[in-house]
């Protein structure tokens, strides 16, 4: 063994591996920090499209109640407005059903009771 030649690596060579092993550990530092700012990026791209939905919601629902307020008191008026026509009616109905009722005695439903004959109204002739 002693006839061998010592072989001494070339200081270079060790250098270089030096300067691999650091530059390795820089591509994965910087690879590992580009998969943890990608992840953040996507979390926030949900976080903006919830975002923009939201704000689209609110405004869609700020606008519906900007039109709901005069509906709701134009409802208001309407069953006003049905209301009054309803006591109007029923007031009218009891005029005209007051209006309506006969005089017994010149009903001629009350002659034919009477006379026997039935239910059927007689009708009297206007004079000449």
């Amino acid at each position: 063994m002693k006839n061998r030649p010592h072989f001494r690596p070339n200081p270079y060579y060790e250098d270089l591996e030096r300067m691999e092993e650091a530059v390795m550990s820089i591509l994965h530092n910087l690879e590992m920090e580009n998969t943890e700012i990608h992840e953040n990026n996507h979390k926030l791209k949900k976080e903006i499209t919830f975002s923009r939905n939201l704000l689209s919601q609110l405004l869609m629902e700020n606008t519906c109640r900007k039109k709901l307020v005069p509906l709701k008191q134009e409802s208001q008026e309407v069953h006003l407005d049905c209301a009054l026509n309803q006591k109007y009616l029923v007031d009218f109905n009891k005029k005209d059903k007051d209006q309506q009722r006969p005089d017994p005695a010149s009903s001629g439903l009350r002659k034919c009771k009477r006379a026997g004959i039935g239910h059927t109204p007689v009708r009297e002739l206007p004079e000449e």
